[in-house]
Formats: structure tokens, sequence, C-alpha cells
């Protein structure tokens, strides 16, 4: 008994000095980042990244979209549908650590403002009666995507070079249907602090 009891107390003085190491101190915590291929769709985009701790690390990003941008969606409607602009809040997940080198995995809510033209458009007349029309509807949809990327880092890891693939979904209130689009996709630039 004496020696379980001792054993016991060995393992658990091993295991409280290796959960009391800690990791190294963050060296740079924030970040501001834009995409260099958005300006080629005449939009532009402005990320801010905070690291919560050493793998991880949370942000937003904010995007205004030109008329080019609808070319990158997905969507095969009859009528034109064309986002204005979009806020993404986001978590990253590194797997080098957020002061390193690394691949990342990112995981983006999204809220974006959407026009519609040349889709039918329920109205009700001065009898209250539902009439159809073709028009422009405008709405705010939600939406959540997922993204992968590896983050380079040069001068003294204050710049940074992200190449990064992300696909979002939007989750249409009329229909059941769910419509994706490519975004936070492309090359990134951005300055650490």
């Amino acid at each position: 008994m004496v020696r379980i009891l001792t054993l016991a107390c060995i393992t658990l003085s091993i295991f409280n000095g290796i959960c009391q190491t800690e990791a190294p101190p963050l060296k740079y915590k924030n970040q501001l980042s834009t995409n260099l291929l958005l300006p080629f769709f005449g939009s532009v985009d402005l990320s801010y990244e905070r690291a919560v701790a050493n793998k991880w690390a949370v942000g937003v990003g904010g995007a205004l979209y030109g008329n080019g941008f609808e070319n990158l969606s997905t969507n095969d409607y009859s009528y034109d549908q064309e986002t204005k602009y979009e806020v993404a809040p986001f978590v990253r997940l590194y797997f080098n650590g957020a002061q390193k080198k690394s691949h990342f995995l990112e995981i983006f809510g999204s809220l974006s403002e959407v026009e519609e033209s040349g889709r039918y458009i329920r109205h009700v007349n001065e009898e209250g009666y539902g009439v159809y029309t073709i028009g422009t509807k405008t709405f705010i949809v939600g939406g959540l995507g997922i993204g992968y990327g590896y983050r380079f880092l040069f001068l003294e890891d204050k710049l940074v070079l992200e190449p990064q693939f992300g696909i979002r979904t939007n989750f249409d209130v009329d229909f059941i249907f769910l419509n994706g689009a490519l975004v936070r996709t492309g090359i990134k630039v951005g300055y650490r602090f």
C-alpha cells in the first residue's frame, strides 16, 4: 500500500511539473492584412487578427465587393445576384503556432448584403392581393464558411504573406437551397505588431 501511494505521489508531481510549463509569450499579437487579388475584381477588403493563444487567433474581416466579384459565385440562378459588402468574424487554428510559418485552418461566419435583380418579387396591391413583378430585392443574409492557407513570415516576422482558399455558403431565407461563393480566397499581405 505504501508503494502504491509513493508511486501515485511521484506520478502526480511529474504531471504537476509538466502542466506548469508555460508556452512562450506571444511576440506579435495583432495583424492587419488585405487581399492583393480583390482589386482586380473591383473590390477591397481588410482583416484584423488577434492571437489569443500559441495556436489560436480570432479576428474580423470586412469586404466591399464590386461588380466583378459576382463572377466568383457558384450560383446558377436565372436572375442576377450581387453581394455588396460582407463582414466575417473568424477563428484560426495554426498548426505550428501563431508566431511561426504555419498551415492554418479558418472557420468564419458571414453577414452580407445581397442584391437580387431580375427575379419575381411579391407585392400586395390595394385590394390586398399578392401580385408578382420582376424587380430588385435587397436583403441581409448570414452564412458560414471554412478556409485553409499557409502563412509566410518575412522581415523579422513582421511582414505576412498568406495564400488562402475559402468558401462560404449563405443561408437563403426564401429557399432551402444553399449557395456558395469563394470568399477570403487569394493572396493576402499584412503587417504584424
